[in-house]
């Protein structure tokens, strides 16, 4: 018998034991944690599997209280069924990595599997979660998400229970709300220019601006999670000590938010204001910085950084929204504290994938961030999504290879997928990733498990 094939014999009856069905004698491994000695981790079985396998990690001095024993894959913890002082039994959690190291821990004490890593094996699909292909209405019609229909979603935000508002702009001129859990599209305010869209860190309130100047002095709306996004309130421009509207009569691009502020930026980079959310104080923190026309925002909640795109350059730069010198001077955020992270600075024929500024991608839109620190761009020229790490490795998360554009609609796995010209991007705590395929008229997801 080989090794491998005698380790699942000793798991086999290692589960036998452990669930009672040998009554003869008693589980000689049911027994407490013993403080005096150390944990040890011999092995897991199996080595490789997805979310949910069930595994069996062996070694001693587990003991026997469920409560008192944690598992972990790298950072994420696993969901443990049961636990004898010999073996835990355990169902591996979502996205741990490729490669996990093991480890456990007992009342404070820790042990690591260092011989061996689990092997983590990522099951991907894109699917349609709302909206007709090809097929868009004025007005939109609300009902069943898959009979529902968009006149043009462009923005997207989805919040910690799995709502998604999608910013329905031009002839469309209104919110539209996606209950994933009862598979329907309602419209849940009526506006002007809808466009970026975000949600504070705490996730209860949505935020979307109005983009046109015309709709001034109105900044944006904020939509309440309590009530089911039905009620809204209007955050409005301020004057300056001059008199002078502090955002003033600018065509709104880009908006992110974080637990106290939302922040929100002109088209052409001519304002960037910061916003109280409480108290709904406006004050003007950027001014004339040169991104070219139409730039996206979001917030890294990992790092704490804002992050930008740049759509005419195809470049990511990245800054503090907190940052405030000393001796501070209103407005104090300038091109010199943005960061170029990402791409070339030129928009070529071909893209690539590359580490930081190797990168070559195209006509970057909509961009949002998960909560491991990745942050994810919607690329129109290329119809694809990219992914960037928090070491900079920039790749095609979805979508066509990198090369010449391909567009198209096509659900299935990632790399085979096909979007036509996406347009923005977002990300559930628990790895959803909504995306608005603006010219498809549909709102797809990108479930990695």
């Amino acid at each position: 018998m080989n090794k491998t094939n005698l380790f699942f014999t000793i798991l086999v009856l290692l589960f036998i034991r452990c669930n009672g069905n040998n009554n003869d004698e008693a589980n000689l491994y049911d027994k407490p944690h013993d403080p005096n000695k150390d944990v040890v981790v011999d092995n897991i079985g199996p080595e490789k599997g997805g979310l949910g396998t069930k595994v069996v990690v062996s070694g001693s001095n587990f003991g026997n209280e469920k409560e008192k024993v944690s598992l972990y894959f790298n950072d994420k913890e696993a969901l443990i069924l049961k636990v004898q002082d010999n073996a835990i039994y355990a169902l591996v959690p979502k996205q741990p990595g490729k490669y996990s190291t093991i480890k456990v821990v007992v009342n404070g004490k820790e042990s690591i599997l260092s011989n061996t890593k689990f092997q983590y094996y990522i099951k991907a699909v894109v699917t349609t979660v709302a909206g007709r292909w090809n097929v868009y209405t004025n007005p939109p019609v609300d009902g069943p998400a898959l009979d529902a229909t968009f006149y043009r979603p462009v923005k997207i935000a989805v919040d910690d229970i799995g709502n998604v508002l999608v910013a329905d702009d031009q002839l469309g001129a209104r919110m539209r709300l996606i209950s994933t859990t009862e598979n329907k599209m309602t419209t849940v305010l009526h506006m002007s220019v809808p466009w970026s869209t975000t949600f504070n860190e705490q996730f209860t309130h949505n935020y979307v601006m109005e983009r046109n100047p015309g709709a001034r002095p109105i900044l944006f709306y904020s939509l309440s999670k309590a009530s089911n996004y039905i009620e809204s309130e209007i955050y409005y421009d301020q004057k300056d000590a001059q008199g002078n509207w502090i955002f003033g009569a600018y065509s709104a691009c880009a908006l992110g938010a974080d637990d106290t502020y939302v922040y929100m930026m002109s088209e052409s980079g001519e304002r960037l204001v910061r916003v109280h959310q409480e108290t709904r104080k406006v004050e003007l923190i950027g001014k004339n910085i040169p991104t070219g026309r139409y730039s996206h925002m979001t917030f890294n909640s990992v790092d704490r950084k804002m992050y930008l795109s740049l759509e005419g350059s195809g470049r990511i730069m990245r800054f503090d929204p907190r940052y405030i010198p000393e001796g501070r001077i209103t407005p104090w955020i300038t091109w010199d504290n943005m960061e170029w992270i990402i791409g070339t600075g030129l928009v070529s024929s071909t893209s690539k994938e590359g580490q930081g500024r190797e990168a070559q991608l195209g006509t970057l839109c909509g961009l949002g961030s998960d909560h491991d620190g990745n942050v994810y761009i919607c690329d129109q020229k290329f119809h694809c999504v990219w992914k960037v790490d928090p070491l900079l490795n920039c790749t095609v998360f979805a979508g066509p290879p990198p090369g010449s554009p391909v567009s198209g609609y096509r659900d299935g796995k990632p790399e085979e997928a096909l979007f036509n010209r996406p347009y923005d991007i977002t990300a559930t705590y628990d790895g959803l990733i909504y995306v608005a395929d603006t010219f498809n008229r549909v709102v797809r997801c990108i479930s990695i498990q």
